[in-house]
């Protein structure tokens, strides 16, 4: 489906509850379940049809293969993209003031399609990918923390003071950053171990159930909560 302008004024809205403490004031734009295709000329110009102010917009499982261009955007905190096809990763594209990006499920396989986050904003501090192969590869996240240095939050998991010593042993090359072996980090860890036999065991009809759910969810938490039972996550409540 074409990124239309009239596909962004018709998009549904509605204002998140509870956010960090605050009540109705976070407006969410849902463009998600359109099967809408990149056309960065076409999308970036629809994109400018977004309603003023906008905080959080859903662009969840479409046939996205980049980044929106929202760089001129200086409301949007989060943005959600997971479930698309997604394999350029250009930082420069994201809002100014971008908090939380969600990219879980998309085709992410190799360090070398992470190098475009070295430009993401410096405000960025909650990333997600899970559901890319990329996340199985060794030092996957002191890779993603040298490029990104800010983020608190990495899959779903808080970013420790370890894992930012261990980043600072990433060196840098002329073709962009490159991983250092680190000694003692494995390509899989336990946790991502059990996440995976989760949503190996996950019966089609659970799956459709949680898509249904993420569907109709009305609230970021909600959302955040089922994209990552999708990504192969465990959420405790």
């Amino acid at each position: 489906m074409k990124f239309t302008p009239s596909v962004v004024i018709d998009a549904p809205t509605y204002y998140v509850d509870h956010f960090n403490g605050r009540f109705n004031i976070d407006k969410c734009v849902i463009l998600r379940n359109m099967q809408l295709e990149s056309d960065p000329e076409l999308m970036t110009i629809s994109l400018r049809h977004l309603p003023h102010p906008v905080h959080i917009l859903d662009l969840t499982n479409n046939e996205l293969t980049e980044f929106p261009n929202l760089r001129d955007n200086k409301d949007i905190h989060t943005l959600l993209l997971s479930r698309n096809q997604i394999s350029q990763l250009n930082g420069d594209y994201l809002p100014h003031h971008l908090t939380h990006l969600v990219i879980c499920n998309n085709n992410i396989i190799s360090f070398e399609q992470l190098n475009g986050l070295q430009n993401s904003p410096k405000s960025l501090e909650s990333l997600q990918l899970r559901g890319n192969s990329v996340v199985h590869l060794e030092g996957y996240r002191e890779y993603v923390l040298r490029l990104v240095p800010n983020l608190r939050i990495l899959d779903y998991a808080r970013v420790t003071d370890q894992e930012r010593e261990r980043s600072k042993k990433v060196g840098l090359s002329d073709g962009g950053i490159h991983p250092n072996i680190i000694p003692g980090i494995m390509s899989r860890d336990k946790d991502m171990e059990m996440m995976h036999m989760v949503i190996d065991k996950m019966s089609e009809e659970r799956r459709k159930e949680l898509n249904e759910q993420l569907t109709n969810a009305t609230s970021l938490e909600e959302i955040n909560r089922i994209e990552k039972l999708l990504s192969g996550g465990v959420w405790n409540t």
